[in-house]
């Protein structure tokens, strides 16, 4: 296959994905079950594979959105969620906002 054939697969498919309708409010957010329909705001963290900190980071933003503040000591999430110039956190389509990196 060539690479731009690829690309222009992947392309569609990011446009298919992005422009699906979020389902969140269908479902009680406050359960373990609803809490999976919510829209994360963590999308591409540069963890290690295997990392067991990025689904807590998922399920946090699920639950708290963009009312979510993280502060914490030096670490691994640190690395992975504080590096310039990528982020892996992003903002609420209805609102714009997101959480607050400290």
């Amino acid at each position: 296959v060539d690479i731009k054939e690829g690309m222009a697969e992947g392309e569609q498919n990011w446009d298919y994905a992005v422009s699906l309708p979020s389902r969140g409010g269908l479902v009680d957010k406050y359960t373990v079950k609803g809490s999976q329909f919510q829209t994360p705001l963590m999308e591409f963290s540069g963890a290690c594979s295997g990392c067991g900190e990025t689904p807590y980071f998922k399920l946090l933003t699920q639950l708290f959105g963009e009312r979510m503040v993280i502060a914490n000591a030096t670490g691994c999430s640190t690395i992975w969620g504080g590096s310039f110039p990528s982020n892996p956190y992003t903002v609420s389509k209805e609102t714009g906002r997101g959480p607050a990196w400290a």
